[in-house]
């Protein structure tokens, strides 16, 4: 019994001991030597060329999740994951209670009521068309750039471009109409004065540009919605395919379920459909890179013929010799990838601190180019490329042992 483990134990330890010489073999060729042969600055360049092709895919995956993480969080900040409203856009009686039902219904979740509308602003010679959002409180003040969560009643919120373009300041006086539903003159419509108590910018001009918030009582007064309002944001921790599977349940007719991205579904639907082909655009670079590890472990071969064949002629097998260049292969694919990586992740770092490549918010709904490292993705890139490059060596090494020096050398 001793015996039988025994074996096995000398086993084990002799295969210990062929990977560590494989290994050595392998690390010799890929650090060169003293002087600078072809092969040694081929393998630079392989190791360079892959780093090149890993790099661009991996930003280019970190800027699509950038975009879509970026978009998801702004919208979602400012239209709430889901809002409940009714099918025909008529107003909801507060005492339907549909907000306590949605409550009671032992979801994690947060239920706001809120008021739509459009309004018409005046300041001095200007005109703007707005559309005006009445809540109790913003969920997270912060992304928009705003101190305080509630507004008071006699206070309006507007965004950046709408503050540059009237030239609107912090406790300016903005002059307001309510437009809903009305066909008559403009001189006979019934203004209200409002005071601008902040200023908010999410980095989307369609929405710094038309939108305006009021406390739900303002918006109330404004569009004769007393007791009545347009509908509820619900907003939770949870998944959004959970919560409107769960919310469905307490939601009947005449009122239905929309999350943000119902209502933005063009934004990622041109974002998804954009993602596929770029990709693989990138992609194709990093398979150049794979190709000249290919064409590294070919030159190599015939620089270091007389070393194969005397390394054969010492005793190793043909399949030896093989692992110690397929090895080579995996070390160049690694060291590529893993320098890629390492690129994209500095590259993203800086941007994200110092915000060095701005976007016009006009086109992009954002001020600077987003980018998130993803690691999952980093990591299945950087093994990906390490099992494709030893790959991409059973093709030189397949052919190696037809080289008649090769051959001769062994037989000596």
């Amino acid at each position: 019994m001793d015996k039988g483990r025994n074996t096995v134990s000398d086993y084990e330890t002799g295969k210990v001991l062929r990977m560590n010489l494989y290994l050595q073999f392998a690390l010799r060729y890929f650090k060169g030597g003293k002087k600078s042969s072809f092969s040694s600055n081929a393998i630079a360049m392989a190791v360079f060329g892959l780093a090149i092709g890993v790099f661009s895919l991996i930003l280019t995956m970190s800027i699509i999740k950038g975009f879509e993480e970026v978009l998801a969080n702004k919208i979602s900040n400012i239209d709430g994951q889901i809002r409940i409203k009714t099918i025909f856009g008529k107003p909801i009686d507060e005492s339907d209670r549909l907000d306590s039902i949605l409550l009671d219904s032992n979801l994690k979740i947060e239920v706001k009521p809120f008021v739509r509308g459009m309004l018409i602003a005046r300041r001095g010679k200007n005109t703007e068309g707005l559309l005006v959002e009445g809540i109790e409180s913003f969920s997270n003040p912060s992304l928009l750039n705003l101190k305080d969560s509630f507004i008071t009643d006699d206070n309006i919120i507007i965004g950046s471009s709408l503050s540059d373009n009237l030239k609107l300041y912090i406790s300016d006086i903005l002059v307001v109409a309510p437009l809903n539903g009305y066909t008559g003159e403009l001189i006979d419509l019934k203004y209200s004065k409002y005071q601008v108590g902040g200023i908010f910018k999410s980095g989307m001009e369609e929405y710094d540009k038309n939108l305006a918030y009021v406390s739900l009582n303002s918006a109330q007064n404004l569009f004769g919605m007393e007791g009545k309002v347009s509908g509820y944001i619900v907003n939770s921790d949870e998944e959004i395919k959970y919560l409107v599977e769960k919310i469905s349940k307490h939601v009947k007719y005449p009122y239905y379920v929309e999350t943000w991205k119902d209502r933005h579904r063009i934004i990622f639907d041109w974002v998804n459909t954009q993602k596929i082909p770029i990709i693989i655009i990138f992609s194709l670079i990093a398979l150049v890179g794979i190709a000249n590890i290919m064409s590294t472990i070919s030159l190599m071969i015939n620089e270091k013929q007389l070393q194969v064949g005397l390394l054969i002629s010492q005793g190793l097998q043909n399949s030896q010799i093989r692992k110690i260049f397929l090895l080579q292969s995996g070390l160049i694919g690694f060291a590529g990838s893993l320098l890629g990586s390492l690129a994209a992740w500095s590259f993203i770092y800086i941007q994200n601190n110092y915000k060095v490549i701005a976007l016009p918010e006009k086109v992009y709904f954002m001020d600077s180019l987003p980018v998130t490292f993803d690691y999952i993705s980093s990591i299945t890139v950087i093994v990906f490329s390490f099992f494709i490059s030893i790959i991409a060596g059973l093709f030189p090494t397949k052919s190696m042992f037809n080289n008649g020096v090769i051959r001769l050398l062994a037989q000596r």
